[in-house]
């Protein structure tokens, strides 16, 4: 029974690996701003701003309590709930130039935040919102489904303060997603948005191994790559 356990285990591991394989640095992916166009820009985001004809004018600054940026020319635009594009417009036509010459970059995404949960320790994880990005697009992009998640306990939780709705719960069915390309429970994620994964219990039992058995166990249920053994590991001088 044991290893009937350990084989299903595998497979889902090995599935994940190979539909959402993990990025070489999650923190960095998580971090580097590559917002969806639809993106709306708000306090306290940092605009980069380049004028190709007048690069006196380019400016580093980050959005104001008021909604507006600091530009040395052509003044302070509102910018608060606008797109990249709008903006760059937006600049073009205040300086008398054309959209082509003006770009518009987002340097840093602090207006709104994803919550991920799990399925490492419980751990929540804090990540810039960059846009309506489907919720399987961004848990590959952070590296949010690593070998232990539970594929059918992935939740998406929309407070819905803001509006003063009733929270939402939406159930993401992660195998008809990867496996089939049925995305109609892909749902977009929205600011403050909260993700729940589940944790498998051969993941739990993993953690609360002592170390010495932990990595085999881990090994043999298919929580650690396939090339991994003790004598393969790089040894510290």
């Amino acid at each position: 029974m044991l290893l009937c356990v350990l084989c299903a285990g595998c497979a889902d591991c090995k599935f994940l690996r190979k539909t959402c394989p993990p990025p070489p640095d999650p923190l960095a992916a998580a971090q580097l701003p590559a917002p969806d166009t639809a993106y709306r820009i708000g306090c306290p985001d940092v605009l980069e701003v380049a004028f190709a004809d007048r690069p006196e004018w380019d400016v580093l600054a980050s959005v104001d309590l008021d909604g507006r940026v600091a530009l040395a020319h052509p003044g302070s635009p509102r910018v608060e709930g606008r797109t990249l594009d709008d903006v760059r417009h937006e600049l073009a036509r205040l300086a008398g130039t054309d959209p082509d010459n003006v770009t518009v970059r987002l340097a840093a995404a602090r207006s709104s935040r994803v919550f991920l949960h799990g399925p490492i320790r419980g751990r929540c994880r804090v990540v810039p919102y960059q846009g309506p990005e489907p919720v399987i697009d961004f848990l590959k992009r952070v590296g949010g489904l690593p070998p232990g998640s539970k594929l059918n306990q992935v939740y998406v939780v929309r407070p819905n303060v803001a509006s003063g709705k009733r929270p939402e719960v939406f159930q993401v069915d992660v195998s008809a997603v990867l496996a089939d390309n049925n995305h109609a429970t892909n749902v977009p994620l929205m600011p403050s948005d909260e993700v729940y994964i589940g944790e498998t219990k051969r993941s739990v039992v993993a953690r609360i191994l002592p170390d010495w058995l932990g990595p085999l166990y881990r090994r043999l249920s298919g929580l650690l790559p396939e090339d991994w053994w003790p004598w393969t590991r790089p040894r510290t001088p």
